[in-house]
């Protein structure tokens, strides 16, 4: 959740940039009040209404991609971002294409999500440029990672009970999917007794130390660094 609380702050800078005088809100500062709120269909219709007027379209544009990305509708959010990729605002350019890449990287796309983190670290500065350095790989790290059988990824939990793994992916897995890690899934593995564990992991790293570096984020469920059969 920690890059959604980043965006939304840089869309509050974005209206406090803009210099707006009036004592009446926006309809874009409406959209992220709703936003902030959890009112996301709310936040959407004022952001809507800014696109209507002609209004601040950038940030717009951008606060909509929000706005569907929590709703779960991530192919019209990411063409959103799409549209506010294009943004002559270097903020707005780089948190859009920051939504793209942690869209692209919930779906496996490991490459779309790779060029757009890398651009969107050109025009983010501070934490946020660092944030997005941190999900750039290499391209022979990125070939390494998705062509090649081994990998080290993160376990949640070790579970007896197969339906005990599913309950938990049932919870857990929005959350493991916005933070960049994609959908969970459950590895069948036998201990030293002959019983069947069902290991609850999520994410591809090319090395144990890249996937340490990302459970040391402080983000996700309490887990551990596995390596792959």
């Amino acid at each position: 959740m920690r890059w959604i609380s980043i965006t939304l702050r840089a869309s509050l800078l974005l209206v406090i940039a803009g210099g707006c005088e009036s004592s009446m809100p926006t309809s874009l500062e409406r959209s992220i009040l709703e936003y902030n709120y959890g009112q996301w269909l709310l936040s959407e219709m004022w952001a809507e209404k800014s696109l209507d007027d002609h209004l601040q379209i950038d940030e717009s544009q951008y606060m909509m991609g929000l706005c569907e990305f929590r709703l779960r509708r991530l192919d019209s959010a990411t063409e959103w971002f799409l549209q506010a990729s294009n943004s002559s605002n270097p903020m707005v350019r780089g948190k859009a294409n920051a939504m793209i890449g942690i869209i692209a990287s919930s779906k496996g796309d490991y490459e779309a999500a790779n060029a757009a983190f890398t651009s969107a670290s050109i025009d983010l500065d501070g934490k946020d440029k660092r944030e997005a350095e941190s999900r750039t790989t290499s391209t022979d790290t990125y070939h390494q990672t998705v062509h090649t059988s081994h990998f080290f990824t993160l376990q949640f939990g070790a579970y007896r009970d197969k339906s005990n793994a599913n309950t938990f992916i049932q919870s857990f897995n929005t959350t493991l999917d916005i933070a960049g890690l994609g959908n969970a899934w459950i590895t069948e593995e036998t201990d030293r007794l002959g019983r069947t564990m069902f290991l609850v992991q999520a994410g591809r790293f090319p090395s144990r130390t890249s996937a340490s570096s990302r459970r040391k984020r402080g983000d996700l469920p309490q887990c551990i660094v596995a390596e792959s059969p």
